[in-house]
């Protein structure tokens, strides 16, 4: 198996909720202004059902996603939906890129250097996605350490700065809360990810409660950060971006050493960087098993295709994230929240023994 139970959860609790704290808040500051934690919590509740049912799944079968496909549909269906989904996690990867590259930029550099100060993050990309869905996991495991002890830190260093009656009235912007969780859907895309690890781990007792329960973990330290966050910032929070070096600039426990928080912020582009691998990772993964190849050669395709794509629209954020946000969020739905449900037909009873069967034979 080239996943377990453990690096899952991990993947859940530590990596995922750091994308999340970037440029989210801001988003969703602009449309659901201090309603954003009711936004951010129907996401949620969206992706973690997603997650679910591609858990669910996980416990009635050890059959990979293609398989499932296959034994369904035939192997050019499958080959034809794994082609797609490569489309979709290349072009899911593509807002995170420029994203945190923004971030980078404008938080570790004084003066704007070269775009050849980026490019190590698609050698690092490269070498990762060669190795396929093996390092998903490794990398899991070392993030979370980091990512558990560092946002803690920033957090308590900001937690105390805010003005949490900014977050009342409750339910005041109306409409808002609905735009505000139907334009992030981009940033949720764990339902995708766990539909694709299906049969390359291998499922226990207690698993589903297990991955659910670090999903929630991850949910939660989300909405306090993003509670702190509109606590310190309010009608600017909008303004923003990369809320990560924001929240705790404010502290003062350690102001004559200067930004000391900063130190934290750049252990967490570590963690960004696993994370921001994940989907073209997933992307190698589904072109290799549709065409049956290595991974070299795919591995270097998409990361190429992405470079490209990053140099074209280098000054463009912006408009990227307008389109992604309030024109193709739709694209998000379908392919991370409503497949993982429609998969759950995919599975025949007469094909699939139940779980405490399969683990007796």
């Amino acid at each position: 198996m080239k996943l377990c139970v453990r690096q899952i959860c991990f993947l859940f609790a530590a990596v995922l909720p750091v994308t999340r704290l970037l440029v989210y808040p801001a988003t969703l500051s602009f449309w659901a202004k201090n309603d954003l934690l009711f936004a951010a919590g129907m996401s949620f509740v969206l992706e973690g059902a997603a997650v679910a049912a591609a858990v669910f799944l996980a416990s009635r079968t050890q059959k990979t996603f293609f398989e499932l496909l296959e034994s369904n549909f035939g192997k050019t269906a499958a080959r034809a939906v794994y082609l797609l989904f490569a489309l979709f996690f290349a072009f899911s990867a593509f807002l995170p890129i420029l994203e945190q590259r923004g971030f980078v930029l404008q938080v570790f550099y004084e003066n704007l250097p070269s775009f050849l100060s980026f490019l190590p993050v698609f050698l690092v990309s490269l070498y990762a996605c060669a190795k396929g869905l093996r390092s998903i996991g490794r990398a899991a495991d070392i993030a979370l350490p980091v990512s558990a002890v560092c946002f803690v830190i920033l957090f308590l260093m900001a937690v105390t700065e805010g003005d949490y009656t900014a977050l009342l009235p409750l339910f005041g912007t109306g409409t808002g809360i609905l735009r505000g969780g139907a334009f992030g859907l981009p940033w949720y895309t764990g339902g995708a990810y766990m539909l694709f690890f299906l049969g390359n781990f291998r499922y226990e007792r207690g698993a589903a409660g297990k991955i659910l329960l670090s999903y929630a973990i991850g949910a939660a330290a989300v909405l306090a950060f993003l509670a702190a966050f509109y606590a310190i910032f309010s009608d600017i929070a909008l303004l923003q971006q990369n809320a990560l070096a924001h929240v705790s600039k404010y502290a003062t426990a350690f102001t004559s050493l200067g930004r000391v928080d900063l130190f934290f912020v750049f252990a967490l582009t570590l963690v960004l960087l696993f994370a921001l691998c994940i989907p073209l990772q997933l992307s190698v993964h589904c072109v290799c098993t549709a065409l049956s190849c290595k991974t070299a050669l795919p591995a270097l395709a998409v990361n190429a295709l992405l470079l490209v794509l990053t140099l074209v629209f280098n000054q463009s954020y912006l408009e990227i994230q307008t389109l992604m946000t309030q024109k193709l969020w739709v694209v998000y739905a379908c392919f991370a929240l409503i497949l993982p449900y429609v998969a759950l037909f995919l599975r025949r009873k007469d094909r699939a023994l139940p779980c405490r069967q399969r683990r007796e034979a």
